[in-house]
Formats: structure tokens, sequence, C-alpha cells
């Protein structure tokens, strides 16, 4: 038994589609005549990729077999299954209406199938759940742009913030920030990736033109000192994704990661799984992590701490999750 897993658990950075293990991914291909060929696949948890680029190839590929609401369905419960069994109290996953689009799915009908599920999974295990929306930063500005109002047009009580991915180093911040104005003018919660692949100018960057509360990853910010007190400053919180940084070599080894640093400097932070398959990665596993990184078993629970109290749910439930850690 993982020795974390008495602590209550939470995790507010991880992609819904990328969390399709391989049985899975088999199974949406046989049923959707999609032609898989074997070498995506490294073992029974994991698929096999070389470098960053191959990585988001074959995450193409793998996810390119999601192409019904009642996948999304499966695919939901599945994950909030497995993160149940491991004492995990809240996920707060991102989902992409551009993917499920290009599948002929409409906005309403792949929100239906991950609502669905988070329903089921919170009565069958009492995970609670609710998800973001990404824009996707490599398919441009009015790409995300039109995402985000689709998102303001209909709200759904379990869409409750949006997000930027995508290729982070060749579409900087400057590039969104009508979108970023709209959805803060609208108070809608915001969070972005910054600081996986891009240094300190453009975290700084995503921090003063895109108001976010979150950045997803953020810790290149190690390597200014003064933008880590901006960090601190500002109460930002950083969706660390140690395995993830590893697998995808901008850190060598858990070691060299600067994640225990930021920690101790007092910056809030969470730890997620990110893509989980695609990495070997879960997100038990990032606690042990920290546990095997020195933080004791208060510690640990303050990340949950972080990740509830900073998460997009409504207070309701926030409040009694955050019971849950007392």
């Amino acid at each position: 038994m993982n020795s974390t897993h008495q602590i209550p658990k939470a995790e507010i950075h991880v992609h819904l589609e990328a969390t399709i293990t391989p049985d899975l991914c088999r199974k949406f291909a046989l049923r959707n005549n999609v032609n898989l060929s074997n070498d995506i696949f490294g073992n029974k948890y994991a698929y096999e990729w070389s470098d960053f680029y191959d990585f988001i190839k074959k995450y193409d590929v793998v996810t390119s077999v999601i192409h019904t609401p009642e996948d999304y369905r499966e695919l939901t419960y599945a994950y909030l299954k497995d993160c149940a069994s491991k004492n995990v109290i809240y996920v707060e996953a991102m989902v992409s209406s551009t993917h499920a689009k290009e599948k002929g799915m409409t906005y309403h009908s792949f929100l239906e199938g991950v609502h669905e599920a988070s329903q089921e999974a919170e009565k069958d295990f009492g995970i609670v759940s609710r998800f973001i929306m990404n824009g996707i930063r490599h398919l441009g500005p009015e790409s995300v742009q039109s995402t985000a109002e689709e998102v303001l047009n209909n709200p759904h009580p379990n869409l409750v913030g949006f997000g930027l991915a995508g290729d982070e180093l060749h579409f900087p911040p400057k590039l969104f920030v009508n979108t970023f104005d709209m959805l803060k003018e609208a108070k809608f919660p915001i969070t972005v990736h910054a600081g996986e692949w891009d240094g300190p100018e453009n975290i700084r960057n995503a921090i003063s033109l895109l108001h976010p509360t979150r950045l997803g990853h953020g810790v290149r910010s190690i390597e200014d000192p003064n933008l880590v007190k901006e960090i601190i400053d500002k109460d930002i919180v950083l969706e660390t994704c140690p395995t993830s940084n590893i697998a995808t070599k901008i850190y060598e080894n858990y070691k060299s990661h600067p994640v225990k640093t930021l920690f101790d400097q007092g910056v809030k932070v969470t730890v997620n799984s990110d893509d989980p398959p695609f990495f070997n990665a879960t997100i038990q596993g990032e606690y042990k992590v920290m546990e095997d990184l020195g933080l004791n078993e208060k510690e640990l629970t303050s990340l949950t701490h972080n990740a509830i109290k900073y998460s997009f749910c409504d207070e309701e439930n926030k409040s009694k999750l955050l019971s849950k850690l007392n």
C-alpha cells in the first residue's frame, strides 16, 4: 500500500482526453473503427514516445479514438473511479470542445457525456469533479476567442473555468489579451499554462496580460527570484506536474525539479498528473514524489488544501471538501 494513500488528495491540472488508458484506447478504437499502430503502446499503463514533438503526435493519435459523448462518459467515469480508489476527493479536469467538435460532437453533447459521468461517479464513490474548458493556443487567437465566447454564452454548472493550453513557445500571452480581458470582465475563473517550456519573461506576461489566479506548471519561475516573490504576493497558485516535466525532459530528475524549493519559499503549490498514461503518472504518485522530497503528512495535506481552496468549485462544495481535511 502506498504510504500516501491515507492522505485525502485533489488535483486541478489534468487533461481529461489524456487520461485515456491503453485498454480504453484499444476499446474505443475498435468501437469507432480507428486503426492504431502498435508502436504507440509502451506497456499496460503507458504510451511510448521519444521526444516532445513525438509526444504531441502520439497524443493526437491516441485521443483521436474518442468520438462520441458515450466515449466521453466512459472515459470520465473510468478516471474518476480510479482516482476515488486512491483517496482523491476532488478532480478539476481540463476538457477540449475543439477536440469534440473535430470528431463531430456538439458543444452540448460532449459536455453532457462528461457531466453524466461526473454525477454518476459522485453518487457511486463520493468523488466531486468539475471541468475547465481549454482554448488551444497553437490554433490561434480566433479559435481561443470563439471557444471562450461559447463557454460564456452557454453556462453549465459543471464548467467552472477557462484555461489556455498548447504550444507555449510559439504562441505567447500577448496574442490572447482580448479573450482574457473578456473573461475577466465576465468574472470567469482563469488558469493559464505558463512556465512549463518558456521562462520567466512570458510567465510574467501571462500574469500581467491574462489575469490568471493559477498557472499551469509555472515552475520555471524559479529562475527569477523577483518573479517568485510576485507570485507569492499576488497569491497565484502553481499547478505543478513534476513527473510530467521529467518525462518531457524539462528537468533531469526529481531532485533537480524546483517544486520543493518553490514550496519551501512559500509559493502555494499543488501537484497534478497532467497526462497520466503518457507520463506513467498518477495523482497518488505525485504525492509520493513530494513525500520522497521531504514533505510530512501535514505538508502533503496542505497540497490538497491549496488545490481545493484555489479550485473553481462553488463555495458550498469547497467548504464541504475542506472539512474532510481537518
